[in-house]
């Protein structure tokens, strides 16, 4: 390959099948069927580069040869953001259609099914970022629980002032990275880099959030009681925590209360208790520290073990017990 190719210290394989290419996808694609569009009996190949920085993986893909179909074989789980670096990638999702090529962009959203054609000789760059850790940094931007995955609209103009900060941020993030030296070699658990690609992928592409993270930022004020009665609540989320004690400490009685929850959190004391019960449930979970489910559930405050993993499911598209399994 060129000197030049991004994430070239991470080399997957190069000049690969089709069917290798398919293979790969458990890892770091989507699950898809690829085919070639040459004419008479013209084979693609493929070299693959990727990396994981935390919940975001960087993902180089390089079609050496002639025009490629893609049909993704299911739903896709994450949020993908996919950049050409060379050629063009028409992509389609039922009626709604977008266009990978200099000056643009495409995103994918949680559930989507996309078919892509590449056109010859396409190289592309993915961001793939794990679709709770995403969900996890809007509900911290926003001060409240997402209850469903954010839709973005699939088109990035990449030509948008946020979206061309966003993009230079991305080149820096590549360049560190085929540094050996680089920042990004730093042996540690801490991903200052997934942070602020989540961030500013929120704050630069429109999304079903879009308007309330608008809005939170322009009203960051909370009332003192409500400060309060939310820092008690993430504190220790286990701990008994009626309705009179949280209004002994934030100072209002339970109506004022329950009216600064819905206007400034979106969401009842008691909802909210949930929401941060299982967060902290789902790090136990996904970092294995905890030999049951039960054991995790109990340590967070559930004391029906049932009706928590009826929750999880219902917030986390699976159950604890699938997540607490993959951990190990």
């Amino acid at each position: 390959m060129a000197a030049g190719t991004p994430l070239r210290r991470f080399s997957l394989f190069r000049g690969a099948g089709l069917r290798h290419l398919e293979a790969s996808a458990t890892d770091w694609f989507t699950p898809c069927r690829v085919r070639s569009m040459g004419r008479g009996g013209e084979i693609a190949s493929a070299s693959v580069f990727a990396t994981a920085l935390g919940p975001v993986k960087l993902v180089y893909a390089q079609n050496s040869g002639p025009q490629m179909a893609v049909d993704f074989t299911q739903q896709e789980l994450n949020y993908v953001a996919m950049f050409a670096l060379g050629g063009v990638n028409r992509v389609s999702v039922d009626d709604e259609q977008a266009v990978c090529s200099a000056q643009r962009a495409t995103i994918l959203s949680p559930q989507m099914v996309a078919g892509m054609d590449l056109s010859g000789e396409y190289a592309q760059l993915h961001l793939r970022i794990d679709r709770f850790a995403l969900e996890r940094r809007l509900e911290q931007m926003l001060g409240r629980a997402v209850t469903k995955p954010i839709r973005f609209r699939m088109d990035m103009d990449l030509t948008r002032p946020a979206l061309a900060s966003w993009m230079r941020g991305i080149k820096v993030l590549v360049r560190d990275l085929d540094d050996p030296f680089g920042l990004s070699a730093a042996a540690t658990d801490v991903h200052p880099w997934s942070d602020f690609l989540m961030t500013g992928l929120l704050l630069a592409q429109p999304h079903s959030y879009s308007e309330a993270l608008g809005q939170a930022n322009r009203n960051g004020f909370r009332p003192r009681s409500l400060k309060r009665a939310v820092e008690l609540i993430e504190k220790d989320p286990a701990d008994e925590l009626s309705l009179a004690t949280i209004c002994s400490v934030a100072g209002v009685g339970p109506r004022a209360l329950q009216r600064e929850f819905k206007e400034y959190v979106g969401t009842t004391p008691r909802e909210y208790i949930q929401w941060v019960r299982l967060c902290r449930a789902h790090d136990d979970l996904l970092a294995g520290n905890g030999d049951t489910v039960t054991e995790i559930a109990l340590r967070w405050g559930f004391s029906h073990v049932s009706r928590f993993a009826a929750a999880y499911r219902e917030r986390y598209g699976t159950l604890p017990s699938e997540t607490l399994r993959e951990s190990r």
